[in-house]
């Protein structure tokens, strides 16, 4: 056979199983991803704006899991209806609205400001959620779970990158065989042989255009992923980074005290422990004594570790279980505080609670279903709360807050043209307000 065929031939195999690696794993990708991708991304952005503080896509959370609620519905009821205003669809005495009522600790949800096409796709994202694959833990340690529902885009850029090398190389061996061999029939010297970095040096040079477009992408890559990194500078909750969990002197479980008593826990009001949240601008951190409320009686956990930790209790208020006295040997307790907002920044519990009628639920998260040690769930960004303003409905109705505010609308003709403009879309919101004005977070 000529030299010139058997180089064509085993370069040709070559380049063709490199296709077929690179086809195989395209059409995995794609065989990977939900029918409709476009639905999918507005449905999952929905769902993470509107319900995710309440809804698991695929698990039960503070309320059922959104996957199959279509099916659920189907000849019940109107789930759109449901969804938009569950607490005016109860008054219509639909009896499956009111079993979801009666079973998930009579509990709605708030008043949600979506389009039946927004319902329909956040219905899709659900329905097509697949979780992601759980990373493999290495030798000797656990690997804690992030937040995110979809792995990083950036590996397969890397793989799709390499196999275009490797098909860039290819061709570059077919050509080079080709020319050697032509070379050799025509009696002239070979191209010698160079190194890989002589080669890649070479092929730009002869190659500049491309040369230029492969360097101008991966330059545009590197920033973008700087410019992400940027974002998430400094911030320890949400979506994109890892929780912030400090350990604690004393293991607090907020499960066991604040879950529901169907899981087995005991279901104490958050405002129990922090009882300035409805009238102060902090929650505050619960003294021992309010421990001692409970723990002079309760002397043993569930576990040998919940008594060991109860005994740190007795230590720092000096309690001696044996004669039910204090000692009066005092040590302090020194909490380390989780959520921390820049000093620039104003927030007021109160406002939020007493006035915006929220669950604690809503900015710390499920801190009653699976939080043995409390964590920063929000981000506590910028974007996070004013996008909650933008969408959070005031809650007007029986609101003594608002009295003054409604007279106001409804006593001048501007007031009245305010109103009408604000209703357009059935709610007023904080933003509506005035929620969006800088002074009102930096005073």
């Amino acid at each position: 056979m000529p030299l010139v065929a058997r180089i064509s031939e085993r370069s040709t195999g070559l380049l063709y199983a490199t296709l077929a690696l690179f086809l195989s794993l395209s059409f995995s990708v794609v065989r990977a991803q939900p029918a409709d991708a476009a639905l999918y991304a507005s449905g999952e952005k929905l769902f993470k704006g509107n319900c995710g503080s309440c809804h698991k896509p695929d698990k039960d959370l503070t309320g059922p899991a959104m996957k199959g609620a279509r099916a659920r519905w189907e000849g019940k009821g109107d789930i759109y209806a449901w969804i938009k205003n569950s607490t005016d669809y109860l008054k219509t005495g639909n009896g499956y609205a009111n079993d979801l009522f009666a079973k998930w600790n009579k509990s709605v949800m708030t008043s949600q400001a979506v389009t039946n096409e927004e319902i329909d796709a956040i219905l899709y994202y659900a329905d097509n959620y697949a979780p992601p694959a759980p990373p493999t833990p290495p030798p000797g340690g656990d690997v804690a779970q992030g937040p995110n529902d979809a792995g990083p885009a950036w590996p397969w850029l890397v793989v799709l990158a390499l196999l275009f090398l490797v098909v860039a190389l290819s061709l570059g061996g077919v050509r080079k065989g080709l020319s050697n061999a032509v070379s050799e029939a025509e009696g002239k010297q070979p191209e010698p042989d160079r190194g890989f970095g002589e080669s890649i040096r070479n092929w730009a040079w002869n190659n500049k255009a491309m040369a230029s477009i492969i360097g101008l992408f991966f330059v545009v890559f590197i920033v973008l992923k700087l410019w992400d990194a940027a974002w998430v500078v400094g911030v320890y909750g949400g979506d994109e980074v890892e929780h912030y969990k400090p350990e604690q002197p004393i293991l607090f479980n907020h499960t066991l005290h604040a879950g529901k008593v169907e899981a087995g826990n005991l279901a104490i009001n958050c405002q129990y422990c922090h009882s300035s949240a409805e009238k102060s601008k902090h929650a505050g951190i619960p003294s021992t004594n309010v421990c001692m409320n409970c723990h002079q009686a309760v002397e043993e956990g569930r576990s040998p570790e919940g008594t060991k930790e109860i005994a740190k209790i007795y230590a720092a208020v000096g309690w001696d279980p044996a004669t039910k006295k204090y000692t009066g040997k005092e040590e302090p307790v020194k909490w380390v505080k989780v959520h921390n907002l820049p000093d620039h920044a104003y927030f007021n519990h109160a406002q939020h609670v007493a006035v915006g009628k929220l669950e604690c639920q809503e900015c710390h998260g499920p801190i009653d279903e699976k939080m043995d040690v409390a964590e920063q769930w929000a981000p506590l960004t910028m974007g996070w709360c004013i996008d909650c303003h933008n969408t959070k409905e005031v809650k007007m109705a029986g609101n003594g807050y608002y009295d003054e505010t409604m007279k106001r609308l409804h006593d001048t003709k501007l007031g009245e043209r305010e109103l009408k403009q604000y209703l357009e879309d059935d709610k007023i919101t904080v933003k509506e307000l005035g929620g969006w004005e800088c002074a009102k977070c930096h005073y």
